[in-house]
């Protein structure tokens, strides 16, 4: 009886550890998403800064309108650090969110418009 109970005790420190780091990563993942169902949320890591009028003109010259937000980040090494589940290798990349999850993750710009003029509704 002693050892299915030290048994039952571990096993519940390893679940609890477990969702801990599972609900830090979804209390993360939400501040990345999209607020609205129709549009979708841009994380962009490396690659040339560009400011908010860049952006405005790169989605005009793109034709794209269903990106609501686009976070900037210069650092790779630091958005790994604080987000460690995207697991990102190299920069540029690009992660694109629905209201609910990552919808993309590529290091390609090509395919990050792709994407997204293929989702216009």
């Amino acid at each position: 009886m002693k050892k299915f109970s030290i048994m039952l005790c571990t096993l519940a420190l390893i679940l609890s550890g477990c969702s801990d780091s599972t609900d830090s990563e979804q209390a993360q993942l939400r501040t990345l998403l999209s607020t609205d169902a129709d549009q979708y949320s841009l994380l962009v890591v490396g690659g040339n800064e560009k400011t908010e009028q860049n952006w405005m003109e790169w989605q005009d010259k793109n034709e794209i309108n269903n990106a609501m937000s686009i976070r900037w980040e210069k650092s790779l090494e630091q958005i790994n650090q604080e987000y460690e589940f995207l697991d990102l290798k190299k920069s540029p990349a690009f992660v694109v969110f629905d209201n609910k999850g990552i919808v993309l993750k590529t290091y390609s710009e090509t395919e990050l418009i792709e994407f997204l003029k293929s989702k216009e509704g």
